[in-house]
């Protein structure tokens, strides 16, 4: 019979009650509570060895360990115990962020929310959402919110926000925060598949054995995209697709599985289990949020809006007056012609627009059904107007044009005037009509 065992790591609270048995004169109490984010993942032991190092530090009584010192000797408890978040240990970490001048504030988790139990890390718009039950009365009302934090400038990679998730960790009092990055499969010897999914199971497996944990994946390293790009008679158009799908499918499925389980509201028999995911790719972010049905940011709802609109909505051409979806809006689908019209009967060659043009050739077709002994007169009149554009005859109905082009949105009654007056001021037209003009005379 076999089974797995896992080393006892003490919650961020349980921590700073070990950490307290330094003595106040040795540790200020702002430093004490920064030691218990540096600490950790530390086992008890490891904990107590820090306190006996900085215990041992003082040669003089009166001496003060100030957060730099306690750092250092919290890095090197780290890595003789080989308690590393990536390819470091988070105290030098933090020890090297604290030199750069680089450490910010940091938004806490509070009480004030309940929180669904997922964090999604979005580093190319450089915000962290969390999702939150919204508050609600009716019991039955599961919908989801989102609470967002800014990114600091500085946080530009998974190594520089493991100063913001252990924060995250140490406000929900969470007792392991796992990392799962290629640092992680490369330190396991993980190189086949088979390997890879042994890592992963051996880390949720304990996170799921503390009552309170928190499991971070890159998921940009670990799954990776695929970008592919080709031309066509419409363009240049580039795919994208998830290179590792196994490993995508696995994550995915843990991260719909970490909860957050209430015991009665009693908050020191809640069970939390967080999944974080960090994500750089826009595609692989849209998709997993997606795919793990991640609430949406109002921004999003807006977009997923007008995406919506532009699949569904029919929307009535300015220059060729047909409707069509926004979507299916391609190159050559609009035919139209983008010139005025003139009177070819008329010494002037009075110019109209298509409009006033189309006006004049009803009325004419009404005086033809209304007068059968004008018939041919009249038939003679209606072939009286033309295209500048392409010399062809203006005809009721809808008979296309000689341009191919997109459509254009019709918001008001004003634009079609606008368009269709563009034409009158168009300098080749205009050049054409003159030349027409000068041959008349």
């Amino acid at each position: 019979m076999s089974g797995k065992f896992f080393v006892e790591r003490p919650s961020s609270n349980a921590r700073i009650t070990i950490l307290k048995s330094i003595p106040d004169c040795a540790l200020e109490p702002e430093i004490l509570d920064r030691l218990s984010v540096a600490t950790n993942n530390f086992s008890g032991a490891a904990v107590s060895i820090t306190v006996k190092c900085i215990a041992e530090r003082r040669s003089n009584r009166k001496y003060q360990v100030d957060y730099i010192e306690a750092l250092e000797i919290a890095d090197r408890t780290a890595q003789q115990c080989q308690i590393l978040f990536g390819s470091e240990t988070l105290p030098r970490l933090l020890l090297r962020n604290l030199l750069s001048g680089s450490t910010l504030p940091i938004p806490k988790l509070t009480n004030n929310s309940i929180y669904a139990r997922r964090i999604v890390v979005d580093l190319y718009n450089g915000y962290v959402r969390i999702e939150v039950h919204k508050q609600c009365t009716d019991p039955t009302n599961h919908s989801l919110s989102i609470i967002e934090h800014k990114l600091h400038s500085i946080e530009i990679n998974v190594q520089t926000l493991l100063e913001r998730l252990t924060l995250y960790g140490k406000n929900r009092n969470v007792q392991l925060l796992q990392l799962v990055d290629l640092n992680l499969l490369a330190s396991q010897g993980a190189y086949d598949e088979r390997k890879v999914f042994e890592t992963l199971r051996d880390r949720f497996d304990e996170c799921v054995a503390y009552t309170r944990s928190m499991l971070v994946y890159d998921l940009d390293a670990l799954v990776g995209v695929n970008k592919s790009e080709s031309n066509s008679s419409m363009g240049r158009s580039t795919s994208s697709s998830v290179v590792n799908q196994s490993i995508y499918t696995y994550v995915r499925a843990r991260f719909r599985d970490c909860a957050i389980e209430y015991d009665q509201g009693k908050s020191k028999d809640k069970i939390e289990r967080w999944a974080v995911a960090i994500i750089r790719e826009p595609f692989l972010l849209r998709q997993f949020c997606t795919d793990v049905q991640f609430a949406r940011t109002p921004q999003e709802e807006h977009e997923l809006e007008l995406e919506r609109c532009k699949a569904e909505n029919l929307i009535k051409c300015v220059k060729c007056k047909d409707f069509y979806i926004e979507n299916e809006n391609k190159m050559g689908n609009c035919v139209h012609h983008d010139g005025f019209i003139y009177d070819n009967s008329a010494a002037d060659l009075t110019k109209h627009t298509p409009s006033e043009a189309m006006m004049l050739l009803n009325e004419l077709e009404c005086h033809l059904i209304n007068d059968a002994e004008r018939r041919d007169e009249l038939e003679q009149k209606k072939t009286k107007f033309k295209w500048i554009c392409c010399d062809a005859i203006l005809v009721s109905g809808n008979v296309g044009g000689c341009k191919k082009g997109k459509h254009v949105d019709r918001l008001a009654r004003t634009n079609i005037q606008q368009w269709e007056e563009s034409s009158l001021c168009n300098e080749e037209y205009n050049d054409k009509w003159l030349l027409l003009l000068q041959n008349r005379g």
